[in-house]
């Protein structure tokens, strides 16, 4: 059975060894949100986002298709707490 505890160093062991990844993620959706008069809507966004960051790891990560999902859902989680901190802070 799995618990708690096992599930969470799994998450922290995976966020450890692919920081990199992460990060560039971050960078590229700040850059696309940066965009002067886009008219991208937000699943083209993280459609350029993917695209970027498999571009800049492909040759490092040699199995793509095993992080694009987990970069896919850190996307979503990361700009639903942007947004929300946002709206706290008036933004």
């Amino acid at each position: 059975m799995t618990n708690i505890a096992q599930v969470a160093v799994g998450v922290i062991n995976l966020i450890e060894d692919s920081r990199f990844i992460y990060s560039i993620a971050a960078n590229a959706m700040d850059a696309v949100e940066a965009l002067q008069d886009s008219e991208l809507t937000g699943a083209e966004k993280k459609k350029w986002v993917l695209a970027f960051v498999k571009s800049a790891v492909f040759n490092i990560i040699e199995n793509w298709d095993a992080y694009a999902a987990l970069i896919s859902d850190f996307i979503d989680k990361i700009k639903t707490v942007y947004n929300e901190v946002r709206s706290l802070f008036g933004g």
